[in-house]
């Protein structure tokens, strides 16, 4: 049996799987997993699907919060304010919190260990800068406490927010502020209506 020409071997390691190839064949794989993984919850009504939250929409609602008196006041006293983003996903609302200054804490929890992967690799490779102000805990929305929150940011369907809209009223503090797009309704609350959100804040000040 002859050798194999070395022209022969080059020639191979050449045709072996091209780098963009692999990168997308792994964005697709890890995509693929970050779905799945979103379904039981959805299916339980205990969250949401996983669809990343786009530009325009945060760039309204941090505009916004930055309007709000609660957030302003407590600015310029500098006091602490703490940021939460339930049902995180890849990371992209906590890390522009971070990014906008607004937060001295800015905190994802997930439930989809993909996703939970996924944000803890870009902390470290893409947003290395932000690592002493975020945080991101592997957890279902339910079991989180919000004792600490000052605003809270949640991708919600209508089948949970009535759920979650008692735990809010329930263990968020006089003051914190919950903005969505959503309809919501509660006893203990008024709102404040954006351009685009709407800014439910529980009743007396921080």
């Amino acid at each position: 049996m002859s050798a194999q020409d070395p022209s022969e071997k080059s020639q191979a390691k050449k045709e072996g799987l091209h780098p963009v190839l692999a990168i997308g064949l792994t964005a697709a794989l890890l995509a693929h997993g970050a779905i799945m993984f979103s379904l039981p919850p959805v299916l339980r009504q205990r969250g949401a699907p996983f669809l990343p939250t786009a530009s325009k929409g945060l760039n309204i609602m941090f505009q916004e919060l930055k309007n709000q008196p609660i957030i302003v006041n407590r600015m310029r006293a500098r006091k602490n304010l703490n940021f939460i983003d339930l049902g995180s996903g890849d990371g992209r609302v906590v890390f522009r919190a971070a990014r906008e200054g607004l937060f001295t804490n800015s905190v994802g929890y997930e439930i989809n260990p993909v996703l939970h992967g996924w944000a803890h690799l870009r902390r470290a490779v893409q947003a290395p800068k932000y690592w002493a102000s975020t945080s991101f805990y592997l957890k279902d929305i339910w079991k989180v406490d919000l004792s600490q929150a000052h605003v809270v940011a949640v991708y919600g369907l209508h089948p949970i927010m009535g759920k979650l809209g008692k735990k809010m009223e329930k263990e968020l503090k006089p003051g914190s502020i919950f903005p969505t797009s959503l309809q919501f309704r509660g006893g203990n609350l008024f709102t404040v209506a954006g351009d685009e959100f709407t800014f439910i804040q529980f009743q007396k000040a921080l």
